[in-house]
């Protein structure tokens, strides 16, 4: 990985709701990006509806150095909720950025680039694929909103979202990867639903190894979100 990239995205850290991921700059004024899920902890008030309260303690880890992030976007607002981004503000010069691609240039078959701190790693993590398909789909905060995405072969897995989806022929941003494929959901919902089937208790420990091979499990694909939809935001 260039140097200009490492510089260029981070590891997000939300000490007050237990939560991690990674970012990138976007422009010379400290402008982070990021999951809002990676910023935001989900309960259910007492009336049954969703809850979503954001961080106080943002910190962003960018080649050793550590950096207070505030968020710049409208908490009150819908939109960073439904269409999953965050929008930060680091108090700092970036070294370097991500400059953002042609969106309507991007094809099937191009090659992309994910960076990320999957895992427990304290280091960025790159992994290469393609755009296996452009995709509109629900957004997984809100069915009622469709969402562009590239759905791509790219390896990501836990502490990669936020982090930004490449154009490998110029280096140019055009997602937010964000969330697996549904099958690794459904595969643990079937797999869990066997171990916690009356009467095989004695199965514990098949569901210990069970949790510990899902955490590291790969399907194949994942999704990115479009970076057109946080460019679209009124901060900018």
């Amino acid at each position: 990985m260039s140097d200009r990239w490492n510089l260029a995205s981070g590891k997000v850290i939300c000490h007050d709701i237990g939560k991690a991921g990674s970012g990138f700059f976007i422009g010379n004024e400290g402008i982070f990006i990021t999951n809002n899920h990676v910023v935001t902890k989900m309960s259910i008030d007492e009336t049954g509806a969703i809850r979503l309260d954001y961080s106080r303690q943002i910190f962003v880890q960018i080649a050793g150095n550590t950096y207070r992030a505030l968020l710049a976007i409208d908490e009150n607002s819908d939109r960073p909720v439904v269409y999953d981004y965050a929008i930060l503000r680091l108090n700092v010069t970036p070294r370097a950025f991500f400059e953002v691609a042609n969106l309507s240039k991007i094809s099937q078959g191009e090659e992309v680039i994910a960076i990320g701190y999957p895992l427990d790693f304290g280091e960025p993590i790159v992994s290469k694929g393609v755009i296996s398909a452009i995709v509109s789909r629900p957004s997984h905060m809100n069915a009622l909103h469709r969402i562009r995405t590239f759905l791509t072969d790219t390896l990501i897995t836990y502490g990669n979202s936020g982090g930004p989806l490449i154009r490998a022929s110029d280096g140019k941003v055009i997602g937010i990867t964000t969330m697996s494929h549904e099958i690794r959901d459904e595969a643990r919902e079937r797999l869990l639903r066997y171990v916690n089937l009356p009467g095989i208790e004695f199965m514990r420990p098949i569901r210990d190894l069970i949790e510990f091979v899902l955490k590291y499990l790969t399907v194949g694909f994942n999704y990115a979100i479009s970076i057109e939809y946080t460019m679209d935001d009124p901060i900018f």
